[in-house]
């Protein structure tokens, strides 16, 4: 039985796309098995996890431009950017943590004009 060779160049620069393991084996002209076996043959991890390792650049690369603009002054950019890179909110949802007992209160009126 011949073993398959993946072209791994080809490979590693479609995976900066995060595309599906069908998609991979379309591109390249293989099967979905014979990626997932060499991928864990020759790295040792599942193709999602290699897909990853490969998009890892690409994600940086993102948050970079992303940063730069926000610091250049797009508005929409540094909102984004606030809430999802510095957990900002539009609204904060106060969640009890264990101290916040319940209170009770009660009125009491005095009236010493009783007109």
């Amino acid at each position: 039985m011949v073993k398959i060779e993946i072209d791994w160049a080809v490979l590693d620069a479609i995976l900066q796309f995060k595309p599906t393991l069908k998609v991979c084996a379309d591109v390249i002209g293989t099967s979905t098995d014979t990626i997932e076996k060499r991928i864990k043959e020759e790295h040792g991890c599942t193709f999602s996890e290699y897909r990853d390792k490969k998009m890892g650049k690409v994600k940086i690369k993102l948050q970079q431009k992303a940063i730069e603009m926000a610091l250049s002054g797009n508005a929409t950019m540094m909102i984004f950017s606030l809430k999802n890179l510095c957990g900002w909110a539009d609204k904060i949802e106060h969640q009890p943590n264990g101290s916040d007992k319940p209170f009770t209160f009660q009125i009491v009126r005095t009236d010493d004009n009783k007109d």
